[in-house]
């Protein structure tokens, strides 16, 4: 009976070092993939850094037939819309240029100056019509009546009203197309301050 006993101890303490069977094979199996991590880096120390092995060229891409311009063909563009105009047109800015002058006809002394610099300092009316009294930069005192052009930009009376005068200048906007710009000059009242 004690050789029972003792015969199932040593069973025992066999088990308890060896465990399971699973666990077994599993220990195994490390120690293998020790070893061969070992022995291939040992393996792969030993050669030589310079004898690498040349890439693989790539072969040359396949050279496109070109294809032979047509003598005959002509592209006719009649009733089709331009390709290079783009499909969504912005609406461009209103820019203004002064119409350029025409030497038909001598320039008068109020078209020397611009017309912000111009000041209307009274409007007289009679049997001629009205006038307006229209004092220059330059000190001088000067009637206009309709139709006398003015200012830089050839600028023409259109009305001479009870307190302003209406001033009509033309301008050539981006697509050259003339467009008329109405100004008026307000009659100076004689301030406190001017005595």
């Amino acid at each position: 009976m004690k050789r029972l006993q003792r015969q199932k101890k040593v069973v025992e303490n066999k088990r308890r070092v060896s465990g399971p069977v699973w666990a077994r094979c599993m220990r195994g199996m490390l120690v293998l993939g020790l070893l061969l991590t070992v022995l291939l880096g040992r393996v792969s120390a030993q050669e030589k850094p310079g004898a690498r092995r040349p890439r693989p060229t790539a072969p040359p891409p396949p050279v496109e037939k070109v294809q032979e311009p047509v003598d005959n063909y002509r592209y006719d563009a009649q009733g089709r819309r331009d390709p290079l105009e783009p499909l969504v047109k912005e609406s461009l800015p209103d820019v203004l240029r002064p119409k350029p002058r025409l030497p038909e006809r001598p320039l008068g002394p109020l078209e020397r100056f611009d017309l912000s610099a111009l000041k209307l300092v009274g409007i007289v009316w009679g049997e001629l019509g009205r006038r307006a009294l229209i004092k220059a930069p330059d000190g001088k005192s000067y009637f206009a009546t309709a139709e006398t052009y003015m200012g830089k930009y050839s600028g023409k009376v259109i009305a001479i009203e009870n307190d302003h005068l209406v001033i009509e200048e033309q301008y050539l906007n981006i697509e050259d197309k003339l467009v008329p710009k109405t100004l008026t000059i307000p009659l100076r009242r004689k301030d406190k301050r001017e005595g």
